[in-house]
């Protein structure tokens, strides 16, 4: 059962998705509802200009790892000063520790924040080398296909969500866009050829980020503050990241960074994370889970597309091939959304 932050965390009868409220839903205001689609588009949009500032960042330090380190640490740091500072959301932690030693909770449903951690490795590998537009597409193929899973298995807060034929055959579609948007490089790079380790690597992220947001919605349904959830979220993340550069590091392969001189917007990813993670927080319990993931992929398409047409390095990336990619990827995620709706009517 959902939590409201104002009870310290504790389960609320009649919460979007609670017994009280079988539909998984409850009337808003249009204003509301309006400004809380906007904030997803925002949230979407948000994503696509992280992935250019790690890229940006992983390209100009000459090391990825030192990037990613950079996007999660720094987030992790402003998120921990957070929790000192904030009573609210020291209460809200210690009800999470409660539920995991009572099992209420089980431990592994705090591991989210490792595929958060492995999402920002595959980001600060893959962008610079797919461009926004292209590792958003692949990112949105991985997330929706897994969605089946995780929905098949209730791994999410919602609990088992039916998989129907149509939410399959969503979900494949997605992979034809993403074929048609790596071809589309395939004809425009040369001797290169299509990217096909960093795509695939891609695609396996976006599956990373399906689990990530089942697993944060579990531990956001038991503390009720954004804030603790997405500690808990980075701090599993930063320490696969650590993990990561102490390996390399045992090989020799492990080196400073080439140049701090950036522009400023290349630091902020680790707060674009926490400002994503806070808004698909609050705008879920406005739109619910179908409205609110749509908005948020429809931002994360669109604005991946403008972000390399405005880049000069990555322009020659964008062309009719990518952006029927584009439609194709954007097409089959409503497509998943659409069956989704119809099966939880006729399971109603």
């Amino acid at each position: 059962m959902p939590t409201d932050p104002r009870e310290g965390g504790r389960e609320v009868a009649g919460a979007p998705g609670s017994p009280g409220d079988p539909d998984g839903h409850h009337e808003e205001g249009r204003p509301v509802v309006v400004l809380s689609a906007a904030a997803a588009l925002l949230a979407g949009a948000l994503s696509s200009l992280q992935s250019r500032a790690n890229g940006t960042l992983a390209h100009a330090f000459a090391s990825p790892v030192d990037a990613s380190l950079w996007s999660f640490g720094s987030g992790w740091v402003v998120l921990l000063a957070a929790l000192v500072v904030l009573p609210g959301p020291r209460r809200a932690l210690r009800e999470v520790v409660g539920a995991v030693r009572s099992g209420r909770l089980p431990w592994w449903q705090t591991l989210g924040g490792l595929s958060g951690g492995f999402f920002v490795a595959v980001q600060t590998n893959a962008v610079p080398v797919l461009g926004v537009a292209l590792f958003t597409i692949a990112i949105v193929g991985g997330q929706t296909t897994n969605a089946l899973l995780v929905d098949r298995l209730g791994i999410g807060p919602a609990g088992h969500v039916p998989v129907t034929l149509g939410r399959v055959l969503a979900g494949l579609t997605t992979f034809v866009g993403v074929g048609v948007a790596a071809s589309a490089r395939s004809g425009s790079g040369g001797a290169d050829g299509i990217p096909l380790l960093p795509v695939a690597l891609t695609v396996l992220a976006g599956a990373a980020i399906a689990l990530q947001q089942a697993l944060n919605g579990r531990v956001n349904r038991v503390s009720g503050d954004v804030v603790v959830t997405s500690t808990i979220n980075f701090t599993w993340g930063l320490g696969l990241l650590l993990g990561w550069a102490g390996l390399l590091l045992a090989r020799g392969g492990l080196r400073a960074p080439a140049t701090w001189d950036l522009p400023w917007w290349a630091y902020v990813g680790g707060l674009i994370g926490i400002v994503y993670v806070a808004i698909g927080a609050v705008v879920v319990h406005h739109l619910g889970v179908l409205v609110a993931t749509l908005m948020t992929l429809t931002g994360q398409l669109v604005s991946a597309v403008l972000v390399d047409l405005l880049d000069p390095a990555a322009r020659s990336h964008v062309g009719p091939q990518l952006l029927a990619g584009v439609v194709i990827t954007l097409g089959a995620a409503v497509g998943a959304g659409v069956a989704a709706q119809r099966a939880n009517r006729v399971a109603r």
